[in-house]
């Protein structure tokens, strides 16, 4: 019986590092993915060199605003959400957190959603209104909300993890303070663009530097929450 049960630990710690490699491969490939869609695109984009302090994510996948290179953006969006399907479901084996999980899921589907529809309509919210910035408002929240979600459940466990959610949240934090100033004080300005540059508006209050700010932290986030499930698994049994 104690053979036994050794035995079933050890073959259930191989399935467990088969998942983790599985998962650490399946995040490469999706952010070398995401980051070589954003390279082209970025490359593509008529207006050069491509200003990411002014000018916001989605303007890289718009066929009116980046014609050559937006199905660049669009495509590798599509593929880098499907790669995360594993590496979601690694944290959910590692993590007792359910609603995190589902939130993340949604938000790995809705970015999958995002990259099929800017391939296939060109005006998407034409025929259904509002569906591309609502699918877009889903991806961002989910993702979001997935991966501070798993901080938090970290965090009853091991308070190292609070560190890890405030710099993924800092972003969060920040574009609600910018926004809000730039709503009380400067509202004549409209929506962020290069343009700003010239009238010399400090890239701080930029939406689309905290936006792809944001974007950089998500992939530092679940990076770091799939390399430390193993430690947090340790400390929580």
């Amino acid at each position: 019986m104690t053979t036994f049960a050794a035995q079933s630990r050890g073959d259930r710690g191989a399935l467990r590092r088969v998942r983790r490699r599985t998962a650490v491969l399946a995040l490469a490939l999706a952010l070398v993915t995401f980051a070589a869609g954003v390279a082209i695109a970025a490359r593509n984009y008529p207006e050069q060199p491509y200003d990411w302090s002014y000018v916001v994510v989605s303007a890289l996948a718009s066929h009116k605003h980046n014609p050559e290179g937006g199905h660049w953006f669009s495509a590798a969006l599509g593929l880098s959400m499907l790669a995360l399907w594993p590496v979601v479901t690694y944290l959910r084996d590692a993590s007792a957190g359910r609603w995190p999980i589902a939130t993340l899921r949604a938000g790995v589907l809705c970015g999958v959603a995002v990259g099929v529809e800017r391939l296939v309509f060109v005006h998407f919210s034409d025929l259904v209104h509002k569906a591309h910035e609502l699918l877009a408002v889903g991806v961002f929240v989910g993702m979001y909300a997935g991966v501070l979600g798993l901080y938090a459940h970290r965090v009853r466990h091991d308070r190292r993890a609070l560190a890890g959610a405030l710099i993924v949240g800092a972003p969060l934090i920040a574009i609600g303070i910018t926004q809000l100033a730039l709503y009380f004080d400067q509202r004549d300005l409209g929506w962020v663009d290069h343009g700003w540059r010239a009238m010399g508006v400090p890239v701080w209050l930029s939406f689309a530097f905290w936006q792809w700010l944001a974007v950089a932290l998500l992939w530092v986030g679940l990076g770091h929450l799939v390399w430390s499930s193993a430690s947090n698994r340790l400390k929580s049994s």
